[in-house]
């Protein structure tokens, strides 16, 4: 009978906002056992034996050894181990500012979240390293995130829907020009969709539609969402006024800064400063 192995670890993550771990586990699942319908952050699975399926937005795969699936935050999604060869698995759980571009660079997109693995890779030693090391160790933060980046880079959808149509080479093309934007730009005061549009030549409309479809929110809710996490950096690493970080990322009005910053973290910016709380983005 095959025995339920399970081992799951959650560490705290100060240092890296724009792309981080902050949870890695392994399982070797009993017959037909499934995990959760939805995750708060992006979770990868990857299978090193036995089968399964996975569900998400009405398509079925049935998975193997070598595959991996991605699970997006917040969305509904069924996985479950098959009846007489169940999977065992590891997973990272991640989060940050960057993530659907970093997803992009390896062909993750909205639309595709299984991939396979190349066969001569040593992924499941990589794996079995990073449970080895004493994830809590401050001194280790350096070594673990690299290990985290290297383990992560083997996650790549290869043959994607860009390489077949050249209608969406041209919108990568567009979303990298508008995360490249965003970034050397986010702190303008008067900075907006329409203007980001115009720097590289297209509608707000069609720009609007690009990066909905790579990344699945719009424009609009990605520069915020880039805005406030700069800001949650500059509150936990400065000694710089709630005001003065406020216009530093791109607000004009503390107010509406710190309602934002309140919906979205769940704490007003200045109790997030005085506490230097964790970035649980919600």
């Amino acid at each position: 009978m095959n025995k339920r192995k399970y081992w799951d670890v959650f560490i705290k993550e100060d240092y890296f906002s724009d792309f981080y771990f902050f949870n890695v586990g392994h399982e070797i699942c009993a017959p037909l056992h499934y995990g959760p319908t939805m995750r708060e952050n992006y979770v990868v699975h990857y299978i090193v034996s036995g089968e399964g399926i996975f569900e998400r937005n009405g398509g079925k795969k049935h998975l193997k050894k070598g595959d991996f699936f991605v699970i997006r935050p917040n969305e509904v999604n069924f996985y479950q181990a098959d009846e007489t060869n169940p999977w065992e698995y590891y997973w990272l759980g991640f989060n940050g500012s960057r993530v659907p571009e970093l997803l992009l660079c390896n062909g993750i997109n909205d639309h595709d979240s299984v991939g396979t693995v190349s066969p001569d890779n040593e992924l499941q030693k990589l794996f079995e390293r990073m449970m080895k090391m004493d994830l809590f160790d401050i001194k280790e933060k350096m070594s673990v995130q690299a290990l985290f980046y290297t383990i992560f880079a083997h996650f790549k959808i290869e043959k994607n829907y860009y390489l077949l149509n050249p209608t969406n080479i041209k919108q990568k093309k567009y979303s990298e020009l508008f995360f490249l934007f965003v970034h050397n730009n986010y702190s303008c005061l008067d900075l907006s969709i329409q203007k980001i549009a115009e720097s590289i030549n297209l509608t707000p409309a069609y720009l609007s539609q690009v990066i909905k479809e790579e990344i699945g929110v719009s424009p609009v809710q990605y520069l915020k969402t880039h805005r406030l996490q700069q800001a949650s950096i500059l509150l936990k690493t400065s000694e710089k006024t709630v005001y003065e970080i406020a216009e530093e990322v791109g607000y004009s009005n503390v107010d509406s800064f710190s309602r934002a910053f309140k919906n979205a973290f769940g704490v007003s910016p200045t109790n997030f400063q005085k506490n230097k709380q964790d970035l649980i983005f919600h």
